[in-house]
């Protein structure tokens, strides 16, 4: 259990799905799953998975998280790319926005490992770069809040290095049955996410993918535990009762396969 203050987000929390999920931990009553965080030197905790489920449970009054402490140097830190069901207005919208981008080649259409440039796109047959100008975060934010609300966006696992983007978009878009426009966001570092969490400019939600072996869901944490008074230490001492009792009643079960659930 950590206290509310002392948790921070890497990236935006998307007020949409904070406050449908705000109503569904209302009705529930239950988090079935806790945000999976690391620990920072001093003190706090930075949310690797689940801004929204940290925002929603913020906008309810809790006082304190349920978080899932991780040992960063054992996750893997990934990226994600958004693939978008449109007919290639993305450039066009960056361009109206002031954001700066340029035509490539189809033949080095490389996703980058570093944060620069800050991302490239893929839009009907067109390559394009975003160039990093000003902070990495905030630059990504503006990027993304040309489409987001406006399109829904698919996260497809962006970490293509080697495979041009023009072969990826081709990919999704017989998967999913119509052409789209594919925005390629670079990979970044462990240091970097946990900097990003100590500024004001967030990520915007949805580029970066931790990979975390062990990951405990459907815990279902009673919501009124995390948001009545009380002191911290007795909110801890509850929680170990409570997954032990879950132990006792042999009702948690560990599966190292990587799984596809499609009940999300």
């Amino acid at each position: 259990m950590a206290p509310v203050d002392d948790v921070l987000l890497h990236e935006e929390a998307d007020d949409v799905r904070v406050e449908r999920l705000a109503t569904r931990l209302r009705d529930d009553g239950v988090l079935r799953n806790p945000p999976a965080a690391v620990s920072l030197p001093g003190g706090g905790f930075v949310i690797l998975d689940g801004a929204n489920r940290t925002s929603a449970l913020a906008a309810l009054g809790a006082r304190v998280i349920p978080l899932q402490v991780v040992d960063y140097d054992n996750v893997r830190l990934d990226v994600w790319s958004h693939f978008l069901l449109d007919s290639g207005t993305v450039p066009a919208r960056l361009q109206a926005q002031g954001i700066p981008l340029r035509p490539r080649g189809r033949g080095v259409e490389m996703v980058p490992e570093r944060a620069s440039p800050a991302c490239y796109i893929a839009a009907g047959d067109d390559i394009y770069e975003v160039d990093v100008t000003g902070r990495l975060a905030a630059m990504l934010a503006a990027i993304v809040a040309t489409y987001k609300g406006t399109m829904r966006i698919y996260r497809v696992p962006g970490s293509g290095v080697g495979r041009g983007l023009g072969e990826q978009a081709a990919r999704l878009a017989r998967e999913y049955g119509t052409a789209g426009t594919l925005v390629a966001f670079p990979m970044l570092e462990k240091d970097e996410i946990l900097a990003i969490a100590r500024q004001d400019e967030k990520l915007p939600t949805g580029v970066t993918r931790h990979v975390i072996a062990g990951r405990a869901l459907r815990v279902d944490v009673p919501v009124d535990i995390l948001t009545s008074e009380g002191p911290l230490d007795a909110k801890d001492a509850w929680l170990s009762d409570f997954v032990r009792g879950k132990l006792l009643d042999n009702r948690v079960r560990y599966y190292p396969e990587a799984t596809f659930l499609f009940d999300e």
